[in-house]
């Protein structure tokens, strides 16, 4: 694994000590947060968190992520651009996707 993606990893557990980093086969990497607050708003206070880091990063950016599946909108609705269950690529774990990209011209992987 680079080790930027373990230096920035250490710098998520200084506010997530909790999370963990699991690579995979392909040499990507699963990071999980549990138990990550949420706004009012959402069916819950808290979901666990997953994305994935991809081969190569920081140059290819993070893209998606997944929460605990089930959670829904306070009114009961499935956010924007989400889908209940999804899989995470090269896991087991299913959850609830969030089709979320950064913005193209604001990925810069030197900062």
């Amino acid at each position: 694994m680079h080790p930027v993606t373990i230096k920035q990893f250490e710098k998520l557990q200084e506010s997530y000590p909790e999370a963990t980093m699991q690579p995979l086969p392909s040499g990507a990497a699963l990071v999980t947060i549990p138990a990550f607050p949420i706004p009012s708003g959402w069916s819950a206070a808290s979901t666990t968190v997953r994305f994935l880091v991809p081969i190569g990063y920081p140059g290819p950016r993070l893209d998606c992520f997944w929460a605990d599946s089930g959670l829904r909108l306070a009114n009961g609705s499935l956010p924007q651009a989400s889908n209940d269950p999804n899989y995470i690529p090269e896991t087991t774990h299913a959850g609830l996707w969030f089709s979320w990209h950064t913005v193209d011209n604001m990925w810069n992987p030197a900062k």
